[in-house]
């Protein structure tokens, strides 16, 4: 699911631009991807689009708290994987409300172990999905870069 994702932010630039589902679902079996995967994708995004945003929103508008993962959650989080969230809600990029809907949407997955190429790209999804571009600009640098940057 994830690589499709990918896949979407890469020949998208913006959400208005894709096609329907059933010709975007053509689109990512000429592309290779399997059709579960494409289905999930598909389905994430949906579910996505009709997410009531406010109670996020809600978060967005007190002090901004350092967030400790749950049990449940860092189960499911690679050590690199918990790394970059840390990461990207300490830097800033993003808010507590994205901070709490990244890691929803993460554990919404059907995937028993999400890595870091995970998180940067349902972050990417994220962000994209609400417009926002700054952002966009860092989370893009994070899962285009060919180095890789130890984050703490």
């Amino acid at each position: 699911m994830f690589d499709v994702l990918a896949f979407l932010f890469e020949q998208y630039v913006s959400l208005d631009d894709y096609p329907d589902r059933n010709a975007l679902a053509r689109q990512l079996s000429a592309a290779g991807f399997d059709e579960d995967e494409i289905d999930e994708a598909l389905d994430w995004l949906s579910e996505f689009d009709q997410l009531d945003l406010a109670p996020y929103a809600v978060l967005d508008r007190g002090t901004s708290l350092p967030r400790v993962l749950h049990p449940r959650e860092a189960s499911r989080l690679t050590a690199e994987a918990q790394s970059l969230f840390h990461y990207l809600s300490s830097s800033g990029a993003l808010s507590s409300g994205q901070r709490e809907l990244l890691i929803d949407q993460l554990m919404q997955s059907n995937a028993q172990l999400v890595d870091d190429e995970a998180v940067k790209r349902v972050a990417l999804m994220v962000l994209w999905r609400q417009g926002n571009d700054l952002a966009n600009l860092l989370i893009e640098e994070l899962l285009f870069s060919e180095s890789d940057v130890a984050m703490h």
